[in-house]
């Protein structure tokens, strides 16, 4: 037996295998890069098709977030002294809600701009500057929701972590509080790009014929309902404000998409609304915005 000749063989076939499979692999990556693009136009094709109106933010693409818990705040004797010395405001506690009244309302320039309350809530409010302008009521324009933030980024629909303020003449008199002690409990993990959390809901058939997608941001939601417990777990969530001037009768609705594993949980205006009322006649005004009881549903 040639020995040199039997390894030169074995060498070359080996070479040529290797080639092979770089080639077979370089084939299948191109088919999955080529496939990953033509779901893309699918989806522009099939967002043009159903006259949707969707601006793609090119700051809202794939970051990293992790899995946050949240611990109810119980407000101090301490907390409650210290805010009525530095401020003019009367404050009561019940248990984890602060309740304030301004002895001298607080001038707001502009109310419908949310830059304008930030004064106020730094000053005013217990750790105001984790807050941020969520929206007003749908019922009375007079009452605005604040909603807690971790690294800037918003919890969404929810009770605690809420900082409900009444206006009168444009002028802040009142307002109720909760706030949750927050912290990352999983590391971070990549979330999925806003295209698949429309495509998802144009699957569904959430987003419809017509829809304008109004707002698209990216925040915290909690499926735990809203009871005496005193731990949250929150998840990283996109919400999507869809619109349809053809509806009957009109109105926002409201989609929360898990942003890990696609968990879609929907509220409407009106249940939102249907709650601050019943909020109101109860003379407690908690009340999340957005809160209902969430229709879930999982896509593939």
């Amino acid at each position: 037996m040639d020995w040199n000749r039997t390894k030169t063989i074995l060498i070359l076939t080996f070479l040529v295998f290797n080639i092979f499979l770089a080639s077979d692999l370089y084939k299948k990556q191109t088919d999955i890069s080529g496939l990953e693009q033509q779901n893309q136009l699918t989806l522009d094709e099939q967002l043009k098709d159903l006259n949707v109106t969707y601006d793609n933010d090119p700051s809202l693409q794939s970051k990293k977030m992790a899995f946050i818990s949240g611990n109810v705040h119980y407000f101090t004797d301490k907390e409650e002294k210290t805010l009525e010395e530095n401020t003019s405001q009367d404050i009561t506690l019940n248990g984890r809600k602060l309740i304030s009244t301004l002895k001298k309302p607080f001038p707001i320039s502009d109310p419908d701009a949310p830059s304008a309350y930030s004064i106020f809530l730094e000053t005013y409010v217990y750790e105001g500057g984790k807050y941020q302008y969520y929206r007003k009521d749908s019922n009375d324009p007079n009452i605005v929701y604040f909603t807690e933030t971790h690294e800037d980024k918003p919890l969404y629909s929810q009770d605690s972590g809420m900082v409900i303020v009444t206006l009168e003449d444009d002028k802040v008199v009142s307002y109720t509080q909760t706030y949750l002690n927050l912290e990352k409990i999983v590391k971070e993990r990549k979330i999925d790009p806003i295209s698949e959390t429309i495509g998802l809901l144009v699957s569904q058939q959430d987003i419809r014929a017509y829809d304008k997608v109004e707002d698209v941001s990216i925040g915290y939601y909690t499926v735990t309902s809203e009871d005496e417990r005193d731990t949250f777990v929150f998840v990283p969530t996109w919400r999507v404000v869809v619109e349809n001037k053809k509806d009957d009768p009109p109105g926002l609705r409201y989609y929360y998409v898990n942003a890990i594993e696609k968990t879609v949980f929907s509220d409407s205006e009106e249940n939102a609304d249907n709650d601050t009322e019943e909020e109101e006649e109860s003379n407690d005004k908690t009340v999340d915005p957005d809160s209902s009881t969430p229709q879930s549903s999982t896509g593939d």
